[in-house]
């Protein structure tokens, strides 16, 4: 394993944001992308995920357009339940 491979990546801008946000603080605590991943949560992972710059978040702009698309895919999710027939 090398160095690079040992140090943790840390969180940019917008991911620090997530984690102060998501959850309602409760995962504030998390300084790296590893410690992200190991919460156990795929919903904070991915968030996490979508707002790295190694993804290409390097914006302001572009964490809310990738924020507006995953709430999008969430929102027709909830519609399609909303519309199902309960029998």
């Amino acid at each position: 394993m090398t160095i690079a491979e040992k140090v943790p990546t840390m969180l940019n801008p917008f991911q620090q944001i997530c984690t102060a946000a998501y959850g309602e603080g409760d995962f504030a605590h998390i300084e790296s992308v590893d410690q992200a991943h190991d919460v156990g949560d795929p919903l904070f992972a991915f968030l996490m995920a979508e707002l790295a710059s190694s993804e290409g978040c390097d914006c302001r702009e572009e964490a809310l357009r990738r924020l507006e698309m995953a709430a999008a895919d969430i929102r027709r999710v909830i519609d399609a339940f909303d519309q199902m027939i309960v029998i």
